[in-house]
């Protein structure tokens, strides 16, 4: 086989796997497990490819750093006796997972595939969130019956005692803070950088996209991005950009706030982003009482944590909705700092090699990964952490090439 048949295998084999997690639904193999992804059953086969060709990768260190955190994973439930606890290895796996997808992507002719995916698999995503916006020949139903849409897609459109109320777009991610998070990734992809003028629209069609989820996470998401990307992007954006930039954006936050609200007919959920009343809202009550719950039990236990342990949440019904606390309740503090490792490793190499053109899209996802820790769990969640495992693989694959924006 030459080698560039080998490339277009990983352009063709790249496609699949974010395909994958983005439009097809995860499987149920057994009631006392997590779900799980088709790509889950190409994992042995992936990793024996790619690894066969570790020595020529520029990751190794990334790696070192990923195994670390799997010890201190594996030492803190070894500690609290589970280590035998199928469920909670499942967290390990997924950790391997992601370090195997790094890794092939690292691999992938990145420029080459995002000319073949990026703009297709968009539109296709767009596609099928606006067939679940507006209900099309009921459109929903599949969500709930294949996507675990589950609650979110009950009350679609619907308030708590399902009166008319504000839609929050929850597509195949089955929440619309997920669902969010995965936009935002093509967010930072359409980032204008040294385009043409037209390419700001790709851009701005994500960004409607985020909005119409009604996500007040995935707002300081994108202005984390949007402040991250002015300081390490500064001599690529003009005055006369940032204003057609913050123009277009103000125009999609009104656009989507007619089409989330019937033309204005309801008040809108991420709106007490910007009025002093989100600490009122019982989410976030929710989650400074979860918060406070998980806070006092990670000083009973601070080292080592509860070894992962995820029948507690599930037997408690309550919900971390910060990833830095649950892996300090998980894991320990040497746990937490292990996970900081997946998002300052790649930080120091991509600042190191003085690339900030190629690595741009990696930082900025580091920035969203981070932010969007604060009041969720984006590395946990299964499509997340495929996605940014893509996008650090390629950045990482592109530190001595040109930048990796579709032309």
């Amino acid at each position: 086989m030459n080698g560039a048949m080998t490339d277009r295998m990983k352009i063709l084999f790249g496609g699949f796997i974010v395909c994958s997690v983005l439009f097809l639904p995860d499987l149920h193999l057994k009631a006392s497990w997590p779900a799980v992804q088709l790509i889950d059953f190409l994992i042995p086969f992936l990793a024996f490819s790619v690894f066969r060709s570790y020595a020529s990768t520029r990751t190794k260190s990334y790696f070192i750093g990923l195994g670390v955190f799997a010890l201190l994973m594996l030492l803190s439930m070894a500690i609290n006796g589970r280590i035998f606890v199928v469920q909670d290895l499942f967290e390990l796996y997924k950790l391997i997972k992601y370090g195997v997808i790094v890794a092939f992507f690292a691999q992938v002719p990145i420029r080459e595939f995002l000319k073949v995916w990026l703009k297709p698999m968009f539109l296709l995503l767009v596609g099928v969130n606006a067939l679940h916006f507006f209900n099309v020949f009921g459109f929903n139903q599949i969500i709930a019956d294949f996507y675990n849409g589950g609650i979110h897609i009950e009350y679609f459109g619907l308030n708590s005692i399902k009166e008319p109320a504000v839609k929050r777009m929850v597509g195949f991610a089955g929440n619309p803070n997920i669902n969010a998070l995965i936009f935002l990734f093509f967010s930072i992809a359409f980032l204008p950088v040294k385009k043409t003028q037209q390419s700001i629209w790709w851009f701005l069609l994500a960004v409607l996209m985020v909005f119409l989820c009604q996500s007040r996470t995935a707002i300081l998401c994108l202005s984390a991005i949007l402040l991250a990307g002015a300081f390490v992007l500064s001599a690529h954006f003009t005055l006369r950009k940032w204003l057609q930039l913050g123009i277009g954006i103000g125009a999609m936050y009104i656009v989507s706030w007619a089409l989330a609200t019937d033309l204005f007919t309801h008040s809108l959920y991420s709106n007490n982003l910007f009025t002093g009343h989100i600490l009122k809202t019982g989410s976030a009550r929710g989650r400074l009482e979860a918060w406070n719950l998980l806070g006092d039990m990670i000083l009973q236990r601070p080292l080592f944590g509860y070894g992962g342990n995820k029948a507690y949440f599930y037997t408690q019904k309550i919900y971390s909705e910060n990833e830095y606390i649950l892996m300090a309740w998980r894991y320990g503090i040497i746990g937490l700092m292990g996970y900081l490792l997946i998002y300052f490793l790649p930080l120091k190499a991509f600042f190191q090699a003085k690339k900030i053109e190629q690595s741009y899209p990696a930082l900025l996802s580091i920035v969203l990964m981070l932010v969007a820790a604060l009041t969720n769990n984006p590395f946990v969640d299964r499509t997340i952490m495929v996605l940014f495992a893509a996008v650090i693989g390629a950045v990482y694959s592109q530190l001595s090439t040109n930048q990796i924006h579709v032309e």
